[in-house]
C-alpha cells in the first residue's frame, strides 16, 4: 500500500477530478443525444462538487490548491 501524505492524496484527487470535469464538459458539448448530453452534464456537476469538497479539505490542512 502506498504511503501518501495528506497533501499528496488531496493534490492527486484534485487533479483527477479536474481532468474528469473537463472531459465530461467536453463530452456534454459534443453529444448529440439529449439523454447522453444530460448524463455528461450530471457527471460534470458531480465532479465540480467533488472539486469543491477537496478544496475545502485542503483549506482545513492549510494547503493551497
Amino acid at each position: 500500500m502506498a504511503n501518501w501524505s495528506m497533501e499528496e492524496a488531496l493534490r492527486f484527487a484534485l487533479k483527477l477530478e479536474e481532468e474528469n470535469f473537463v472531459e465530461y464538459e467536453k463530452s456534454a458539448g459534443e453529444a448529440t443525444n439529449p439523454g447522453v448530453r444530460t448524463m455528461f452534464r450530471f457527471l460534470a456537476d458531480e465532479e465540480r462538487r467533488h472539486i469543491q469538497l477537496i478544496k475545502d479539505k485542503m483549506a482545513q490542512f492549510n494547503l493551497k490548491p
